[in-house]
């Protein structure tokens, strides 16, 4: 007998033993248990692949967690019995424990599937955590969306839907992404729907229309062919912003691509610093401080001021092929912003790959506080959309952004040597830009309320989180 089967009947036997213990038993590094027939006790081991059957396999892969429901023992010639509790597989220490196995004569049949979430404690109570990162090749299009324009050239993913986390250098925050119906609250007068957990426990959310019609957004609208009740959320059309506003009135320099921008002369800007010092209120920042100011229906103690927005004005590191870009920053040259580099292909002007961030580089600069805007207000960045679901150039009408209405983000797009450009969200639901003077986009006010905020309510329409 040669060693490699000596040692494969010593486990065996040892496995055997293990079996016939009365109580729980546990099964340590159960990577190294093969599967094997001969003997009177037999645990097979079976893995879930991607289209739903099962591998026989010698080992549990990491990320695999038991399924209760399907794993079984038989007893004797009793082929019927099927004990759910009797399981249990910690994926941490990779220990099988089988418990209440009394015969000597007893086959188990183990069923492992990949574990897709995690629960995690937050500020609103648990939630559900999708693992892995989604794509971002194309729009995060929700399954059963009804719109013709929805083919399979511009409306790809379809299984993509809940909550995702991203890591920073801030620490680890948790976002909505495509169809979800679990991010709204009632905060002060209006609807709002979270855009993220933030790093530090805070809030994030975005206005979504007054809270006037009982329990559900004024102007929902019950048969729009793009969807709302189809997919099981509603969509507040109409009223899904506080107005309409320019993002600045003035345009012919770089410094307007600014939620807050430096001084400009009458030759424009002198250096990329002077431009972009955070001197100026935007028009859109002047509308929002209207707005904040006359509201008194929010508990504004609730409403964390230090957090902040990102206005993104680091300088893109590509020309995307245009030579008449310097990306100086200032005055009239042209300039591409870092955001065009993360939706466009580095050596053109097309849509690509997006590779949003929620970091804010340099936060000295960008990140705007209520310190620095004088209210603890902002708005959503094109990243932050691009998580949620969005995509340059294709329509989306099935994730929770989509509105039906044209608003602004605070990301900033480019100066092209004449007209200051920011993204903007489509009524289609997909991001694109607009020159900073555009009036037709709306104002989407966003706000953080505090890491120490009691919620009640499970986030859906029906039972939407209530803060105090």
């Amino acid at each position: 007998m040669n060693k490699r089967i000596f040692s494969i009947i010593v486990l065996i036997l040892i496995l055997s033993l293990i079996l016939t213990l009365s109580s729980k038993k546990e099964l340590k590094n159960v990577e190294e248990i093969k599967v094997k027939e001969e003997s009177n006790n037999i645990i097979g081991i079976y893995i879930k692949q991607e289209d739903n059957t099962y591998k026989q396999s010698n080992t549990i892969p990491d990320g695999y967690s038991i399924i209760s429901s399907e794993s079984y023992c038989i007893v004797g010639d009793n082929k019927d019995v099927k004990t759910y509790d009797m399981f249990s597989y910690d994926t941490s220490s990779k220990t099988l424990s089988v418990s209440n196995l009394t015969s000597k004569d007893t086959k188990c049949y183990l069923y492992f599937e990949k574990v897709t979430t995690k629960k995690v404690t937050t500020t609103i109570g648990e939630i559900t955590v999708n693992l892995g990162a989604p794509t971002f090749t194309g729009a995060a299009c929700a399954e059963g969306t009804n719109n013709s324009s929805h083919t399979s050239s511009n409306c790809e993913i379809t299984d993509q839907n809940g909550i995702y986390e991203a890591t920073t250098s801030e620490g680890t925050t948790y976002y909505y992404r495509g169809t979800v119906d679990n991010n709204w609250v009632k905060f002060g007068n209006y609807w709002w729907r979270i855009i993220r957990i933030n790093e530090n426990g805070t809030i994030r959310m975005i206005y979504s229309g007054t809270n006037n019609a009982g329990d559900q957004p004024a102007d929902a609208t019950d048969n729009d062919p793009k969807d709302p009740k189809k997919i099981g959320r509603w969509v507040p059309k109409n009223n899904s912003q506080t107005g309409t506003s320019t993002y600045n009135t003035d345009y012919q320099d770089n410094a307007y691509v600014g939620f807050k921008y430096g001084t400009v002369g009458t030759s424009g800007s002198s250096s990329y610093t002077e431009a972009h010092t955070n001197t100026n209120d935007s028009a859109i920042l002047t509308a929002l401080k209207a707005w904040y100011n006359e509201d008194k229906s929010m508990n504004k103690s609730l409403i964390d001021g230090g957090t902040g927005f990102c206005n993104d004005r680091e300088l893109a590191t590509s020309n995307h092929g245009q030579t008449s870009y310097n990306n100086y920053g200032y005055a009239k040259n042209a300039t591409f912003y870092a955001a065009y580099d993360r939706t466009h292909a580095t050596n053109s002007t097309s849509w690509a790959e997006h590779t949003p961030t929620f970091e804010c580089k340099n936060k000295a600069r960008d990140l705007i506080t209520q310190s620095i805007a004088g209210i603890p207000v902002g708005l959503i960045t094109a990243d932050e959309v691009i998580y949620a679901g969005g995509y340059g150039g294709q329509s989306n009408y099935g994730y929770w952004l989509y509105t039906g209405k044209y608003y602004w983000t605070m990301s900033p797009l480019n100066f092209n040597g004449r007209y200051a450009y920011v993204f903007r969200v489509l009524d289609g639901g997909d991001l694109n830009i607009a020159d900073v003077h555009n009036t037709t986009p709306g104002v989407r006010p966003v706000i953080n309320l505090k890491a120490t905020t009691n919620f009640t309510g499970s986030g859906t329409i029906g039972d939407p989180y209530i803060p105090s």
